[in-house]
């Protein structure tokens, strides 16, 4: 298992997708990385970056309020 350089040391900073765990050493991250990975997974990690930036659009207020609370507070 390797995590990216810049993986940040805070346990509950906001993930970038593009720094992620990766199954595999870091060296093959760019070679390998659709062979290793379930092809949903990046692509739900980028989809949820973006209901992030929109404001977690689409979910009610508590819901809202709950997510703004668990990842700001």
């Amino acid at each position: 298992m390797a995590l990216h350089p810049g993986f940040p040391d805070d346990p509950h900073a906001i993930l970038d997708p593009g720094i992620r765990w990766f199954p595999a050493d870091e060296a093959l991250r760019a070679s390998s990385f659709e062979k290793l990975l379930p092809p949903l997974v990046p692509t739900l990690r980028k989809e949820v970056q973006s209901w992030r930036e929109r404001g977690y659009e689409g979910a009610s207020e508590t819901g809202r309020s709950v997510l703004r609370w668990w990842f700001a507070e």
